[in-house]
């Protein structure tokens, strides 16, 4: 498909332009990347689906925005698990692969399963176990467990009030102001 430019006039292809803007977008990832440009190509290199093949402008840009995510966040989700690493396991991760000239490759679960060995594995909050640990210790000099975030004395609140509070039910609610234990209302 042909276009024409609107200021000049000159002709182009429609896919020239795809193509002009996809290299640009990987000259950006490069500049981003910056010196772990070199391992990351060639790590994208190993999706080849043959040894002397190359792999299309289009599917190298797309790996490459997800190493270069992996670059900016430093964590990676493997079988539901959610992991931090640093740059340097990174690298050596990819330089492991290549040395090994593997091709044919179609998911990074080859080099997340690298990463997983040298890796901390995150929480849910995106913690690791280590950070917990310090989160749950400041939690517990407050006065708070993590086995009860929610939940409150409401003896030791009331004695520090000086007014008497009725215990909460078996539930851990306190009763409703006005109304009995059960949250019904008394018939008169």
């Amino acid at each position: 498909m042909k276009l024409q430019c609107p200021k000049c006039g000159s002709r182009f292809e429609m896919e020239q332009a795809v193509r002009e803007l996809e290299q640009a977008e990987t000259h950006d990832i490069a500049a981003k990347l910056g010196t772990h440009w070199r391992i990351a190509n060639e790590y994208i290199d190993c999706w080849r689906m043959s040894e002397y093949g190359t792999v299309s402008l289009k599917k190298r840009l797309r790996k490459l925005k997800e190493v270069a995510e992996l670059f900016d966040t430093l964590m990676f989700t493997r079988y539901g698990k959610r992991y931090r690493t640093d740059r340097s396991k990174i690298v050596k991760a990819m330089t492991l692969m290549c040395d090994m000239n593997k091709i044919r490759i179609t998911t990074h679960g080859y080099l997340y399963s690298i990463l997983t060995e040298t890796a901390d594995r995150l929480s849910a909050e995106c913690l690791t176990a280590k950070e917990e640990s310090e989160r749950e210790f400041s939690r517990q000099s407050q006065g708070r467990t993590q086995s009860e975030p929610g939940r409150f004395d409401f003896k030791r609140i009331a004695n520090n009030l000086g007014t008497p509070v009725e215990s909460p039910d078996k539930s851990g609610v306190p009763p409703i102001l006005g109304g009995n234990s059960t949250g019904q209302e008394e018939a008169s």
